[in-house]
């Protein structure tokens, strides 16, 4: 398989898992809350660390998947188990679709309640960057049951690029652009109240997008990788 099919597939699942909203819902509350307690100074120190730790448990999963296969198959999947793939995005698509979002005028996402009230709760007690990047590892880690098959499908690809540590690096850089904006915004004067209020204006057109990117990536791949 080319190198430049491997590089947009990456790409393509990088867009995909930077339109989830769960770090990024994690990294605004973060700042709602810590503004209130701290310093802007070492809020910026909390967020930097949240987005560390967001993209390190990403970059160490497709890392370590890459090495399982390496390892186990010698080489990429057979084209015919990618179908596998196709199954489980078409059902993260209509997850996304249908049930991302809990009812109401808010953002919150259908998680267990015991882990969105623990995340919530580390949030608004995060005091230190070590709190802060175990958060963003725990934000990242606990989208894992929608996540899992864009890190399958990426640890697929590094173990075909020629380049792969670049192609991962590459990877969790689209994947964080979201939450680096979202830092780069509230330092430019946007607050973390009008960032919430635009999440919750959106959030239809959130999960319309995040919807047809996994089917529009179940059709990239039986075009490319299957047929």
């Amino acid at each position: 398989m080319s190198d430049l099919l491997n590089i947009a597939t990456i790409v393509l699942a990088g867009i995909i898992q930077a339109s989830l909203q769960l770090s990024l819902g994690g990294l605004v509350l973060l700042y709602y809350s810590s503004m209130g307690h701290h310093k802007r100074r070492k809020t910026r120190y909390l967020a930097k660390s949240y987005i560390w730790g967001a993209s390190a448990i990403s970059f160490v999963i497709v890392c370590a998947g890459a090495f399982v296969l390496q390892n186990t198959l010698g080489g990429p999947i057979p084209h015919g188990w990618m179908m596998v793939a196709v199954g489980a995005l078409i059902a993260c698509a209509l997850v996304m679709l249908l049930g991302y979002f809990r009812d109401g005028n808010g953002t919150e996402l259908w998680l267990p309640k015991s882990v969105s009230r623990y995340i919530t709760r580390r949030a608004k007690t995060a005091n230190d960057n070590v709190e802060a990047f175990s958060l963003g590892m725990l934000s990242a880690f606990a989208e894992l049951p929608i996540t899992i098959v864009t890190y399958f499908i990426v640890a697929n690809c590094l173990v075909g690029v020629r380049m792969p540590l670049a192609a991962a690096l590459l990877y969790i850089v689209i994947v964080a652009t979201p939450m680096i904006a979202l830092k780069v915004g509230i330092k430019t004067g946007r607050n973390a109240i009008a960032v919430q209020q635009w999440r919750i204006r959106n959030k239809g057109f959130v999960k319309l997008f995040a919807s047809s990117g996994f089917a529009i990536m179940a059709l990239f791949i039986v075009a490319f990788w299957v047929l």
